[in-house]
């Protein structure tokens, strides 16, 4: 099976106060840490950003949403539209700790006759991230942006042929990056 890899990496960082996919850890910026885990998966990654930052310096295709402003699950709209009939491996720009094992637990169990594959907690809650999206998915989310329902975890809840994965990793693989102080408290550990 094949999968295409995608970076989201558009949000607006209100919370941060900066651009959060610019951000540097141990010299190498959040985005670019994502595009890696990619590439060590031999996936080429492609970035699904807004219209805002100029992303020139990434060597790797980018693209820009689609239907603008719709948060994550317009990224994933924007993906799925641009790579019909894939199954895409999305990354979200701002999740240090996800890891090579944790990536390939996805593909590994991922099955074509369902539309996304995801991890769960114990208390089964859906992880939206990281995880794999069957691009068939594009009508029944444009749908839910037509509504302006942008939800990932109720858009998920909707979703029937998903397959779930039951949560066996340190809570903190799943850990994003939302503010300075989360980013802080990233770096000294």
């Amino acid at each position: 099976m094949k999968f295409q890899g995608i970076v989201l990496a558009g949000g607006k960082s209100s919370r941060f106060g900066e651009d959060k996919a610019l951000v540097k850890v141990k010299g190498v910026t959040l985005l670019e840490r994502a595009m890696n885990l990619l590439k060590s998966l031999e996936l080429e990654p492609v970035v699904i950003t807004n219209d805002l930052r100029n992303d020139s310096f990434l060597k790797c295709r980018i693209e820009k949403d689609i239907m603008p402003h719709q948060g994550p699950l317009g990224g994933l709209y924007t993906a799925c539209r641009l790579f019909q009939g894939a199954s895409l491996l999305v990354l979200t720009c701002d999740m240090p700790a996800l890891t090579i094992p944790l990536l390939g637990t996805l593909l590994a169990r991922h099955d074509r006759r369902n539309s996304a594959t995801l991890f769960s907690t114990r208390k089964n809650r859906i992880q939206p991230f990281p995880g794999v999206y069957e691009a068939r998915l594009s009508r029944s989310i444009k749908v839910a942006l037509e509504k302006d329902k942008r939800s990932m975890r109720d858009f998920l809840a909707a979703v029937s042929k998903k397959k779930l994965i039951p949560y066996e990793f340190s809570p903190r693989l799943f850990s994003n990056i939302n503010t300075k102080e989360a980013m802080d408290s990233w770096a000294l550990s």
